[in-house]
């Protein structure tokens, strides 16, 4: 009977434990969330907060189920937890080994490749270590629990996603129930951003560093808090996946530096500082780019080529013999000029693929039937408007010019590496809800200007002036 509450086999992850204390987590979480709420006097708390989360746990059940009977206890998230079990073993055999896998950021080659032998080179990513490690740390508290150490990872993405929805409501709250859709309640940002994965982890952090810088730069409250939680929010996604930080925080500086231009009461300094501004938003969004890709040398122009170049033909060809949904983007001229061209065909992978007739496996019909949404919604939106007005309306909103920018920029990224269906519906969940904050202010704004009433003639005040036709 003891087997069923331990992980003795590396195909399996999920244990009768799961099922015993699942319920239990599920079951405080509501009751804390209850008393969190009670404290909130903004109603949005009390409508989506807890439905939502409830809705993030539910999801968290779902993908454990899939990946351990569909994929048969394949994936990645398996593959984190069986390093963790794996190190958490060391322990009995050698502390000092345990003590540097466990804390060391750079490890001992001789002992990691003894004790994780050919998953020592996994294990000296340090993308893949801070995942690990985490779920590792969490593994202590939570009993060695699968379930529960992925409903961690769960509450961390969720929070991301309300920080943004609340940040968004409040600059547009009369599109709270659009917002609810683009933060909370998205088919492939619930499902995907649970277990333990990279992506509920960046999510999570990307949504905090979106909603404190905000409130540092706008509302200039909790500086010390709100400084630390941007410092590992930074750190994290730095480490993790710096791509994100490459395509948000250009971004996000133009959409800073615009926001200030609103509190400018004189309208002709205003005007006179459009160019001005976009000339310093540009040069500040390329010097953070340039900063970070030097951090970071393997996102420097050249070696950010070059990984892209081996990650395309590694997923691809691998797809290919597991004879999984792989795609590509033809024959690809990888100078700037190269990628330039092929900007427009990663964009439509990550927004719009797979199609229907290109979903060969069950499990990524909900992403197509999703990315047909997002077509559909898209062209109308444009087909309403007309392009010259919805050019206009994109220039004329920061919130918009913020989220499309980062949006295109991260799906440009993800599309032109991804080479795998599999791969991208995962890979593409942190710009999900920007893209759909963006159509709902488009939407919003051109339903709007087609309202905005005609101009109607002014009438004198004194009734009795007003000459009678004969």
């Amino acid at each position: 009977m003891v087997t069923w509450f331990t992980h003795y086999d590396e195909s399996q992850f999920l244990f009768l434990n799961d099922l015993l204390l699942a319920p239990l987590f599920i079951l405080l979480a509501y009751f804390l969330a209850k008393k969190y709420i009670r404290g909130k006097k903004n109603p949005v708390y009390k409508k989506y907060f807890i439905m939502a989360l409830m809705l993030r746990f539910a999801s968290a059940i779902i993908m454990a189920l899939v990946y351990q009977y569909y994929y048969d206890g394949g994936g990645d998230s398996h593959t984190y937890f069986t390093y963790v079990q794996r190190i958490r073993g060391v322990f009995f055999e050698d502390t000092s080994a345990f003590l540097d896998l466990a804390f060391k950021q750079h490890h001992n080659t001789f002992t990691t490749v003894r004790y994780l032998g050919s998953g020592a080179e996994f294990y000296f990513n340090q993308s893949a270590s801070i995942i690990i490690k985490l779920a590792l740390y969490l593994s202590y508290p939570l009993l060695n629990t699968y379930m529960l150490i992925s409903f961690v990872f769960t509450i961390i993405c969720f929070y991301g996603c309300w920080k943004i929805f609340l940040l968004f409501y409040e600059i547009y709250p009369h599109l709270e129930k659009q917002f609810a859709l683009a933060c909370l309640f998205l088919p492939s940002v619930c499902f995907w951003g649970t277990g333990i994965l990279k992506d509920p982890i960046c999510l999570g952090a990307l949504g905090a560093l979106t909603y404190h810088i905000y409130k540092l730069f706008f509302f200039r409250t909790k500086i010390i808090s709100r400084l630390i939680v941007i410092s590992i929010c930074m750190s994290v996604l730095v480490v993790v996946k710096v791509y994100i930080i490459l395509s948000f925080m250009p971004a996000y500086s133009f959409w800073i530096i615009f926001r200030y231009k609103n509190n400018i009461q004189n309208s002709l300094i205003k005007t006179l500082m459009n160019p001005i501004l976009f000339v310093v938003s540009l040069l500040v969004g390329v010097l953070v780019f340039i900063k970070i890709a030097q951090v970071s040398e393997r996102y420097a122009f050249d070696n950010l080529v070059r990984t892209a170049k081996d990650t395309q033909n590694w997923l691809f060809l691998s797809s290919k013999k597991s004879g999984g949904s792989s795609y590509s983007l033809g024959d690809i001229d990888y100078s700037p000029l190269g990628l330039l061209k092929i900007f427009p065909k990663a964009v439509n992978v990550a927004l719009f693929r797979p199609y229907l007739w290109e979903a060969k496996k069950p499990i990524l019909i909900p992403a197509a039937l999703e990315g047909l949404a997002s077509l559909f919604f898209t062209i109308r939106l444009l087909y309403k408007a007309g392009f010259i007005r919805f050019t206009k309306l994109i220039l004329t909103n920061p919130e918009v010019q913020f989220c499309l920018i980062f949006s295109l920029l991260f799906a440009f990224s993800i599309g032109f590496t991804s080479y795998n269906f599999g791969s991208l519906v995962r890979y593409k969940i942190p710009f999900m809800p920007f893209y759909y904050i963006a159509l709902f202010i488009l939407a919003d704004k051109e339903k709007q200007t087609e309202l905005k009433p005609a101009v109607q003639p002014v009438l004198p005040r004194d009734m009795s002036k007003v000459p009678v036709p004969a």
